[in-house]
Parts: C-alpha cells; sequence; structure tokens
C-alpha cells in the first residue's frame, strides 16, 4: 500500500536525521545486490536544483548514491552539498550518459569524495567525457557498463538496471535507466532517454511501475510518452529545469501528460531542491520552498572558497595561490571546506 504525506517540517525533520546518520562509512559493494528490499530504516532523494541539468543523491542507511552530477559551473554547488551533509564518501556514482549537463562536474565530485564504483556506459571519448574519463582512470575507480537484469545494493535498497536495452546512435537513447525499491516504494530514473528507449523498455517486459518518477530529460515532450508514463503510473513527478531555460522545458505537451495521470509535479526551476523522504511505506516530500534563481547553473566564481584537491588546503577566492582550474574544488562555507577534510591556507586565512 502506497501512501504519501506532505509536510515540509516533518521532512526537514527526517533528512536532517538521515544527515546524521550519513556520517558513517560506507561500505564497499562490488556492484551485486541482494535483492532485499525490506526497510526499516529511511531512504532520502535529494533532486538538487542545478538548473538546467541533473543531479540527484540518494542516501539510504548510511550509504550515499548520486546519479548525475549537473554542469561543470555546478561543482561548488553539489560538492558543497555532499559536504553540508558529511558525506565524503559515495558508494555509486552513475553518469546516465555523456553530456554536460549531467557529468559536468563530475571530476570535482571525484577530487571531493571517494567513490566505490561509477556505473557509466562506453563512449567517454570527446571533450569533457574524455577528461572525466581519465580522472576515473587516474584514482583507480571501478566502472562497470550495466546490462538489463543487472542489480546492486544500496543499504536497504535494491537497484535494478533496466536499460539502455540496445545501442543507440543517438546518445540520449543510451541513459543508463534504473529503478531504485524501498520497502513498498520505488524511484525511476531514465536520464534523457527519448520515447524510442521507453517503448523498448515496455518491449523489454521489465517492471516499470513506480511511486516517483523523474521526468525525462527535463520534462520535454520528445521523452515521457503516453505509453510509457501508463507503465510506469507515478504518483508524483519531479522535473529537473532551469528557470526561463532556451528549450523551454517543461515542455506543455509533458506537463498535460503527468496532469492526465493524476501525478503531482514538483520541479526544480519553481521550488528549488525537492527533498523525497520514503520510510518504506509513506514517502513525505520537503521542498525549499521558494522559486529557483539558477537559471541554468550557478557560475563557480560565485563560491565563496577554492579547495586545492592535492593540498587539501582551502582558499580566498582572492588569494594568489590558488591552484590550477583542474586542481580546484569549490565551498560556499569554512565549515563545508573542514567537513571535507580541508585545511585552511596559512597566506589568505580564510577561517578568520
Amino acid at each position: 500500500m502506497r501512501s504519501v504525506k506532505f509536510s515540509r517540517i516533518a521532512a526537514l525533520v527526517v533528512s536532517l536525521v538521515l544527515a546524521a546518520a550519513s556520517l558513517c562509512a560506507c561500505a564497499s559493494d562490488p556492484g551485486g545486490g541482494s535483492g532485499t528490499i525490506s526497510a526499516d530504516g529511511e531512504l532520502t532523494v535529494h533532486f538538487l536544483d542545478v538548473g538546467q541539468a541533473d543531479s540527484t543523491l540518494l542516501v539510504s542507511d548510511g550509504e550515499a548514491m548520486l546519479i548525475d552530477a549537473g554542469n561543470r559551473d555546478d561543482a561548488a554547488f553539489i560538492t558543497g552539498y555532499l559536504a553540508e551533509l558529511g558525506i565524503d564518501h559515495l558508494k555509486y556514482i552513475v553518469f546516465t550518459h555523456p553530456h554536460e549537463d549531467h557529468i559536468g562536474s563530475g571530476e570535482a565530485v571525484i577530487a571531493a569524495v571517494d567513490v566505490d564504483r561509477i556505473f557509466m556506459m562506453d563512449g567517454y571519448d570527446e571533450g569533457i567525457d574524455a577528461s572525466l574519463k581519465r580522472a576515473v582512470d587516474e584514482n583507480g575507480i571501478a566502472t562497470t557498463a550495466p546490462e538489463p537484469g543487472d542489480t546492486a545494493q544500496l543499504g536497504e535498497c535494491r537497484i535494478d538496471f533496466l536499460g539502455p536495452v540496445r545501442e543507440h546512435d543517438d546518445a540520449n537513447d543510451d541513459s543508463i535507466c534504473l529503478k531504485v525499491t524501498h520497502g513498498d516504494n520505488s524511484f525511476m530514473f531514465t536520464g534523457d532517454a527519448g520515447s524510442s528507449s521507453e517503448r523498448e523498455l515496455i518491449e523489454s517486459d521489465a517492471d516499470l511501475e513506480a511511486d516517483v518518477f523523474q521526468a525525462g530529460h527535463h520534462g520535454s515532450s520528445t521523452s515521457n510518452s503516453y505509453y510509457f508514463l501508463r507503465e510506469v503510473n507515478p504518483r508524483y513527478v519531479v522535473i529537473s529545469c532551469g528557470k526561463d531555460n532556451m528549450y523551454g522545458h517543461p515542455h506543455e505537451e509533458a506537463l498535460s501528460r503527468f496532469n492526465d495521470l493524476g501525478a503531482e509535479v514538483f520541479r526544480t526551476d519553481e521550488q528549488g531542491t525537492v527533498i523525497a523522504v520514503d520510510d518504506g511505506s509513506e514517502i513525505t516530500f520537503n521542498c525549499e520552498g521558494k522559486k529557483s534563481d539558477r537559471t541554468y547553473n550557478e557560475d563557480q566564481q560565485e563560491a565563496n572558497y577554492i579547495g586545492n584537491v592535492n593540498s587539501k588546503k582551502y582558499h580566498l577566492p582572492s588569494c594568489g595561490g590558488l591552484p590550477d582550474e583542474k586542481n580546484r574544488v569549490y565551498f560556499m562555507s569554512v565549515d563545508a571546506a573542514e567537513n571535507a577534510g580541508y585545511e585552511p591556507c596559512g597566506r589568505c586565512h580564510p577561517d578568520r
């Protein structure tokens, strides 16, 4: 039985408790799942407000997973968000496909936290894609190109990889599609997969029903097809998009389809970061409650502190000893920097 309550206060309290729990170290896992979906604790899903991009953090039983990493200029926000929650270890990262608005801050995340395994498809061979792949290899992080039917375990959650069912010429249609199940509830993520990939998921006879669906391709009409949505049948849809974005996302056609389902819609461009707390039977949503001003992404120059991934020192943006761009990580506060294991620079004294 799936019941949902909407209470900002209750959700905030729960998310703070979970944030404290996330300080625990995460256990390493080769990627195989046990199939267990019983839940005594909670799953918290943070749909981060990264403007016209995607980045979603999932935390269960002290283990954390990041699905996508926004644009390059979202590095300060994403790494700062992880640090504020005390997360210095990700069990998994899933890069759904090699487009800048999904992998842009991947290198910064890898520099800021330890990562056990990355799920990514082949084809990371040009520009920012190749740079990310080099960073993954240089850090010795295990990688897996998941196939339909593969599973993994995150805390009390089972992860089922559903797609891509086959290879496509379009990177969007090669998006990794996955379903995360916790107790009686489940969450569906399809990256930027289009309607042709959605049809292939249906034809694969996979169990597609989910309580919460992250809208495909930022709410584009070329994704979120009627026949796919009928299979997923979500009660809640979360759209990650930027205010006044040039693509017009979410498209009216997609919003109409969500409305026809009777689904409640949450939007990061209107509500900021959206947090879902799932106790295994009930899902409670908490939003920032204010319209986002992140049109596309925040500029890195707005970060208050800049860390050096090699020296583990953090600096003021005005410091004369700043590292090269490739060795930078960004923080919004002193606490965020120090929680991530960085010490203040002795030259600019950013902690004063």
